[in-house]
């Protein structure tokens, strides 16, 4: 006698995928939160203008060529030359430092080509002051000292202390506005503008003996 057939189980019913939520704009939340985190790029800062940059930076340009040792008769030159190459690497310029910075360092370059001929340097220094019309001789003549000994001391800083204290004392910058320009944390800002007073004070007192000692010589 055949024995009976068990009975099949039932099929089991399968639960129902949960339903997905739509976010407004029909996003799911999941996609919507990628999105969110996703960091949207920065767009370069619109590039300036040569004629707007020369209108606002030509007087800076001429007195960092001035204090990087320029004569006053080639400044003007030296000032066509540095923005004959500003129009020329234009293009080249990504705005991640201050335009002065770019500058600074155009100058540079453009006063030290000028500067390496050592005779033209003696025949500068050799040439007695131009009387001033506001000053006598003798103010005019202490003047071209002072300015002289200034440029010497510039010349004995190292480049990073130098920079800072130009823009400082001489440009009247702001610790902060150095900073953005050289791309400096202000505590750094402030240590190098320390270490060049320091060395300035020194400097100064030794000219003043070298001075006193002339004089009883």
């Amino acid at each position: 006698m055949t024995a009976p057939l068990a009975a099949e189980p039932p099929p089991r019913e399968q639960s129902p995928a949960p339903a997905t939520i739509a976010a407004p704009g029909g996003h799911p939340p999941g996609e919507r939160m990628i999105a969110a985190r996703t960091p949207v790029p920065e767009q370069a800062p619109p590039r300036p203008e040569f004629a707007a940059v020369y209108r606002a930076h030509v007087g800076f340009v001429w007195r960092t060529l001035r204090r990087f040792g320029v004569a006053e008769a080639e400044i003007e030159d030296a000032a066509h030359e540095v923005f004959m190459v500003v129009h020329r690497r234009l293009p080249e310029f990504d705005g991640r430092a201050a335009i002065t910075t770019w500058l600074h360092a155009i100058a540079r370059g453009v006063a030290s080509n000028r500067r390496r001929g050592a005779e033209r340097r003696e025949r500068r220094d050799a040439e007695p002051p131009v009387p001033s019309t506001s000053l006598d001789p003798g103010e005019q003549l202490e003047r071209s000292r002072a300015a002289a000994a200034v440029e010497r001391f510039l010349a004995s800083l190292p480049d990073e202390q130098r920079q800072v204290f130009e823009l400082y004392e001489i440009e009247g910058l702001r610790a902060a506005e150095i900073g953005e320009a050289l791309v400096l944390n202000i505590n750094t800002v402030y240590t190098r503008l320390r270490a060049a007073r320091l060395r300035f004070a020194e400097f100064v007192a030794d000219h003043h003996a070298r001075e006193r000692g002339a004089d009883h010589a």
